[in-house]
């Protein structure tokens, strides 16, 4: 099961296309910032998913007389698809985070060097942040299942803020000595 097949599936099932055009949606949805998708993954997973009898081409000339296939969904597909969303709705979200191993190294620095830390962490999510409005902004005319995304992604990075500015503080009451330091 996968939400690559998911991200494809969804797009074919709107109209058929190439797999070019795929992939220029999955660029304009943003797919890539909410899942692990990139240009050789959709023209790999196309070829896959037509394997397995969920998709069928047709081939037709393209701009400049170019023949292209052309992708549509096959009813082997559209219960594949029905069963990746009743599937992926049901499935435990792991939120993991990179910055997360940083967090729990913080107490083998010197107080200083670990408050700095948290700094640059700070400003990385708030740089993360202030990104997710303007692909807010840019792509604002999208339907509203995409526009609620960045509404999501500005909620998630708002809570992240307010939790590292309580642990900031937290962390620089209880002290922070590196625990290699600590008498034993």
């Amino acid at each position: 099961m996968s939400s690559i097949d998911l991200v494809i599936l969804g797009i074919v099932l709107e109209r058929p296309q190439s797999a070019y055009d795929i992939q220029k949606d999955v660029a304009y949805h943003n797919f890539s910032r909410w899942t692990k998708i990139s240009t050789p993954s959709v023209y790999k997973k196309v070829l896959q998913l037509k394997e397995k009898g969920y998709l069928t081409s047709s081939v037709v000339k393209g701009e400049r007389f170019a023949e292209k296939a052309v992708y549509s969904i096959t009813e082997a597909g559209r219960a594949y698809f029905e069963t990746l969303m009743d599937t992926l709705a049901e499935r435990h979200v792991p939120l993991t985070f990179d910055f997360n191993v940083v967090i729990a190294n913080l107490n083998k620095l010197d107080g200083p060097h670990a408050q700095a830390l948290v700094g640059r962490l700070r400003k990385s999510i708030a740089a993360s942040a202030e990104k997710n409005e303007g692909y807010a902004r840019q792509y604002a005319d999208i339907p509203l299942v995409g526009r609620t995304i960045f509404d999501q992604q500005r909620l998630l990075y708002q809570a992240l803020l307010d939790w590292l500015d309580s642990f900031s503080a937290q962390f620089a009451e209880e002290g922070s000595t590196p625990a290699w330091r600590r008498a034993p």
